[in-house]
């Protein structure tokens, strides 16, 4: 029997979601994003979950971002890239944080700075209170200072264009539905090992000039 989600290689496992065969590669690809995995399933923690299939999930982590990194500045890029570094550590100390918490927080500081750019100092309040450390977390990514004491902080233009392709991708995988903290995890499984609990997230962006 074909695999029904490919149509194409011969299905070897049960798939619990599908109720039926799947092929091998269907299951490791598009599993909790084309498919409604239970959480009990053997083949997402078990043994049934080699490390390759770890790796081509870190590949089809990188296809989501990778539109959103089209295009950006490369000032942009440096400031994208260290949010996810620092996601990843904030994963570990606020276990709590959600996507939901996140994309309140990244459209608080959007806002945020996208005021600054009309030259009106207003800090915009995220939506979601819940979302209020989390600001903080993030803010301290981008408020930086060399060792003589010169703001290194990253330009505004840079800055929420960032944060507008981060809204967009969090936005993104947040209605796949396939689990609260997808993007946090996602951030992790990109960056590696996060820090354990009490890890500060990295604190200073220095912007080449």
């Amino acid at each position: 029997m074909s695999c029904p989600l490919c149509q194409q290689r011969k299905g070897k496992r049960a798939c619990p979601a599908q109720g039926e065969l799947i092929c091998t590669l269907c299951c490791g690809t598009k599993r909790q994003v084309l498919v409604a995995c239970p959480a009990d399933c053997a083949y997402l923690t078990g043994a049934h979950a080699p490390a390759w299939e770890r790796e081509t999930e870190k590949r089809r982590d990188s296809r989501r971002l990778a539109p959103y990194l089209e295009g950006l500045s490369a000032g942009a890029t440096r400031v994208f890239l260290i949010t996810l570094a620092g996601l990843a550590a904030i994963r570990k100390r606020r276990p709590e944080a959600t996507d939901s918490t996140l994309l309140a927080a990244l459209t608080a500081l959007r806002k945020t700075v996208e005021t600054r750019t009309r030259g009106i100092l207003y800090q915009h309040p995220p939506e979601n209170l819940e979302a209020a450390d989390l600001v903080q977390d993030l803010r301290s990514l981008f408020e930086a200072k060399d060792d003589a004491g010169e703001d290194v902080s990253p330009a505004d233009e840079d800055l929420m264009e960032a944060l507008t392709a981060l809204e967009g991708c969090v936005q993104e995988v947040r209605s796949e539905g396939i689990q609260p903290t997808a993007f946090l995890d996602i951030a992790v499984r990109l960056v590696g090992q996060a820090p354990g609990p009490g890890t500060e997230p990295p604190r200073r962006l220095i912007v080449e000039p």
